[in-house]
């Protein structure tokens, strides 16, 4: 009887089983049509994996969005072109402030709709935002809103009139326009207006979710490959916004290494791919002179706005004492990390700003702070004074501990799939071994990443300082004290949770200064003043990604030479290049 039983339940299990895989396979996939390589358009996923390939609520901080969530689904209002300058009127089609800024006009393109059929309007927008404010701060972009906003209201199908809490010229450039990566994406009201968003993963095929604004259709979603299909209708065509884009399908696909990266660049497998060291890319164009990059010629890469930098938490002990924080800084020979790391095709940084002309007047602004407090030095003389002065002494293996005996530990995060800070670690790390301190390092995907960091488990990380790009004010604003709650709650901005209310002062000052107000240098200075003396992270270097395009089924992709839009495929922005591209036969 008891075999009996045994056979039952194993048999049982194997039923169970069986139906539970087929229901996966139906949830990641359809019957999908072929489409010939030639109509296909083959995206790098530029994460190892996607860790929730049924996540697809833009607005949850863990949910994957280049996985073509952001490039070919969901549409922002607006895109802001580095390369001109100028911010492109997409859903919405124009925007008008008050006198002071403290109101703002937005009207939205006629004709636009979602993908189900339904009309996208001002009630969506009306909805979004409301809702992001409602549940402040674990959605994507709610910080802002809630910060920023007091009042949101439709004026009629085509017009949100925005009261703000006081002056803010930036709130659109900031928050709609893809001023980096990504954006606030309206989502349909017909849809969540009934759903919890912070558990809501907007996926279910057989429904055509997501709903989207987008020109294209997800029909497959698993850990390494997301498919695409472009649909019959987009608004956009139908208005004679824009044409409808020339690939019929898109697909975002997992590579997981540099070398398997260089391998499909060779063999034609990949149109936009994701990084690669100079010797590698060398190694590719040699063999496929198809593939290309921003440059022709050294150092080949585009100067990203997003700096990398070490990040520790000010709030765990030792690293909320500045000098330990001043000592770990002068333990780091940036030149090494650039040497090694990134082959010498970027630069140290000596603050958290790209190096952007209109921000360079900023930065020469503080040349006499930077001379008193030198994030770039290296001088392992001033690590041992610091430590010495502050009661640490090392060890029989030459390691810095506390009267306790207690080592000074860094266990430095890095995210998975960033290729360069994947290479820094190491160096990093034997740097800071060199100098005293205990440090290793360990590699997280994107969910758990970004969990470690807004919850405040992690003491130490790299991190990518993704703020301004025009003006200071964004990069400041990710150090206010806003952003750094209790350990276990979700921080933002730089998630460093360094508290300062004299900083904060000054930076609220700050946002409410226009772009070209001169007063503006001077606030920067006084924020600056106290930031660096306190160094709440270091800088490490600019950041020159080697990203790449291949011609050999698809072309028109942007260069330096043909600069319609910048070359972020993994960005919001990658929509204008789907939308650009030419088949190359």
């Amino acid at each position: 009887m008891k075999n009996k039983l045994s056979r039952f339940r194993f048999v049982t299990y194997l039923v169970v089983f069986a139906l539970l895989l087929v229901t996966a396979i139906n949830i990641v996939a359809q019957d999908i049509p072929d489409v010939p390589r030639e109509r296909t358009l083959i995206f790098e996923n530029i994460s190892q994996r996607v860790t929730t390939p049924d996540n697809y609520n833009p607005l949850l901080n863990g949910s994957l969005k280049h996985a073509g969530l952001q490039q070919v689904g969901f549409e922002s209002l607006f895109y802001y072109n580095y390369e001109t300058g100028e911010i492109i009127p997409w859903l919405a089609e124009s925007f008008e402030y008050n006198d002071d800024f403290t109101e703002v006009t937005i009207k939205l393109r006629e004709g636009a709709m979602w993908s189900d059929g339904e009309a996208f309007n001002a009630d969506d927008v009306v909805f979004t935002i409301n809702l992001l404010i409602a549940n402040a701060p674990e959605l994507s972009f709610s910080n802002d809103h809630a910060s920023f906003v007091q009042n949101i209201e439709a004026v009629d199908d085509l017009t949100v009139k925005i009261t703000l809490k006081g002056p803010n010229p930036r709130y659109i450039f900031d928050v709609f326009a893809v001023r980096i990566y990504n954006s606030t994406y309206i989502v349909p009201e017909h849809i969540f207006a009934d759903i919890d968003p912070s558990t809501f993963l907007n996926f279910d095929l057989e429904q055509g979710w997501p709903v989207t604004t987008g020109p294209y259709q997800l029909v497959i979603s698993n850990q390494t490959e997301t498919v695409w299909d472009r649909r019959e209708t987009w608004w956009a065509a139908e208005t004679g916004f824009q044409e409808m884009p020339e690939p019929e399908r898109v697909i975002f696909l997992t590579a997981g290494s540099e070398e398997r990266r260089a391998a499909m660049a060779i063999n034609n497998e990949l149109d936009t791919l994701w990084l690669m060291g100079r010797s590698t890319f060398e190694t590719v164009t040699a063999q496929n002179p198809d593939v290309e990059s921003w440059f022709p010629e050294p150092p080949y890469a585009y100067l990203d706005p997003c700096p990398r930098y070490l990040v520790v938490n000010n709030m765990v002990a030792p690293f909320d004492n500045p000098d330990l924080r001043w000592a770990v800084s002068y333990a780091i020979d940036r030149d090494v990390l650039v040497d090694i790391a990134w082959e010498g095709l970027t630069t140290t940084s000596e603050w958290l700003l790209p190096d952007y002309a209109p921000l360079q007047p900023y930065m020469d602004s503080i040349a006499d702070l930077l001379q008193d407090y030198p994030p770039l030095e290296y001088n392992l003389d001033r690590v041992d004074e610091i430590m010495t002065a502050n009661g640490y002494t090392k060890d029989d293996v030459g390691l810095w501990v506390d009267a306790n005996g207690n080592r000074v530990e860094m266990d430095l995060v890095v995210r998975q799939g960033e290729a360069f800070q994947v290479k820094m670690v190491p160096v990093l790390a034997e740097l800071l071994q060199r100098a005293g301190f205990d440090a290793s390092f360990k590699l997280q995907d994107i969910g758990a990443f970004t969990e470690t960091l807004n919850s405040g488990r992690a003491n130490a990380w790299i991190d990518v300082s993704c703020g301004s790009v025009r003006d200071p004010y964004r990069t400041m604003d990710n150090f206010h004290s806003r952003h750094a709650p209790a350990i276990g709650e979700t921080a933002t901005g730089a998630r460093s949770r360094w508290i300062n209310e004299d900083y904060d002062v000054i930076v609220d000052e700050m946002a409410r200064t226009g772009v070209d107000d001169p007063r503006l240098q001077e606030l920067f200075h006084d924020a600056m003043a106290i930031w660096l003396p306190e160094l709440p992270a270091m800088p490490l270097t600019q950041a020159s990604l080697l990203s790449s395009f291949n011609n050999h089924y698809w072309t028109n992709w942007p260069t330096v030479d043909n600069n319609y839009i910048h070359p972020g495929h993994w960005w919001s922005t990658a929509l204008l290049l789907v939308t650009a591209v030419e088949p190359a036969q």
